[in-house]
C-alpha cells in the first residue's frame, strides 16, 4: 500500500495527479477508451432523448417560473427522472475507471478491462449516495426562486453538501482498496477524520488539478459556439470529454491525498518526505 511519509504541498499533489492519469493511461488504455466512450455514448443518448421527450431545459423552467407561468409538469418530471437515470448510469460508467486508478496508485495494480464487480458497486452506491442530495438541491433551488426566503437557506445547504464532499473525498480510495468497516458510519467516521487538517490542503489541490480542463472546456464553448449550432453532437461530446478528464484526474487526487490521509497519525516525527510503498 502506497503511503505518504509527510504532508505533501499542493503543487506536489497536482504534479504527481496529471502524472499518473498518464501513466495509468498507458498502462490501461483499453479502459480508458471503453469508459470515454460509454460516457460519450451516453451523453449523446441524453441529448437525443431530451428532444425527442421535449423535455423543458433549465434556462425554459427559470423563465415560466420568473413569468409566474404554469409548469409544465410531465415535462419537469420527465427531466427529473431522467437527471436520476444519468446519475446512475454515470455511476456505473466511471466506477470501474475510478476504482482502476485508485488501486493503480495505491497497489500498483493495472487492469486493462473494463469490469463490473462487488466493489465496483460498491463504489457506485457510494458516488450515487453522495451526489443524489446535490441533484436534489438543484431542482429545489430551481423551483424556490429569487423572491423567496428559502434560497439563502439553500444555499447554505448546498454550501454545506459541498464541504461534505470534500471532506469524504478520502472514503473512495479505501472503498476501492477494500477497507473493511463494521458498517457505514463507520466508513464516514474515518473518512472525515482523516481529512482533518487537510481541507485547504484538498480544496486547493483539486482546484489547481482540475484548472486546466475547466478553462479549456470555457475556452471551448466559446471557440466553437457557431459550430455547435451547425454539429449539435458537438455539446454532448464536449460535455462527455470534460466529465471524462474531471473524473480520472479527482481519482487520482484523490488516491494521493489519501496516501497521506489515511497514515498521517501513524507516521513517525522527522519522516522522510517522500512517497513509500510497504508491503500490503
Amino acid at each position: 500500500m502506497l503511503a505518504t511519509t509527510t504532508r505533501p504541498t499542493v503543487f506536489g499533489i497536482v504534479l504527481r495527479a496529471w502524472r499518473s492519469v498518464f501513466q495509468a493511461a498507458g498502462l490501461m488504455i483499453l479502459l480508458f477508451a471503453l469508459t470515454y466512450g460509454l460516457m460519450v455514448g451516453l451523453d449523446i443518448a441524453l441529448d437525443r432523448l431530451n428532444h425527442l421527450l421535449a423535455v423543458p431545459s433549465v434556462d425554459t423552467l427559470k423563465e415560466i417560473i420568473k413569468d409566474n407561468r404554469r409548469l409544465p409538469w410531465p415535462g419537469i418530471f420527465k427531466a427529473m427522472a431522467l437527471d436520476l437515470a444519468a446519475l446512475l448510469l454515470r455511476a456505473l460508467i466511471t466506477a470501474p475507471l475510478a476504482v482502476a486508478i485508485h488501486r493503480f496508485i495505491l497497489l500498483g495494480e493495472a487492469r486493462s478491462f473494463f469490469y463490473l464487480s462487488r466493489i465496483t458497486l460498491r463504489f457506485s452506491a457510494w458516488l450515487v449516495g453522495l451526489q443524489l442530495p446535490l441533484v436534489i438541491l438543484s431542482w429545489l433551488m430551481l423551483f424556490a426562486g429569487a423572491a423567496t426566503g428559502l434560497v439563502p437557506m439553500l444555499v447554505i445547504m448546498l454550501i454545506a453538501l459541498v464541504l461534505l464532499q470534500m471532506q469524504t473525498l478520502q472514503l473512495f480510495p479505501g472503498v476501492a482498496v477494500e477497507e473493511r468497516y463494521r458498517d457505514v458510519s463507520a466508513r464516514l467516521e474515518t473518512a472525515l477524520e482523516r481529512s482533518e487538517g487537510m481541507f485547504w490542503l484538498s480544496m486547493v489541490s483539486l482546484v489547481l488539478t482540475l484548472m486546466p480542463v475547466v478553462l479549456a472546456r470555457g475556452i471551448a464553448v466559446r471557440a466553437f459556439t457557431k459550430l455547435a449550432q451547425k454539429v449539435p453532437l458537438l455539446i454532448p461530446v464536449g460535455k462527455a470529454t470534460a466529465g471524462f478528464l474531471l473524473v480520472v484526474l479527482i481519482a487520482a487526487a484523490a488516491s494521493w491525498l489519501y496516501s497521506y490521509g489515511a497514515f498521517k497519525k501513524s507516521m513517525p516525527q522527522g519522516a522522510i518526505n517522500s512517497p513509500t510503498a510497504p508491503a500490503s
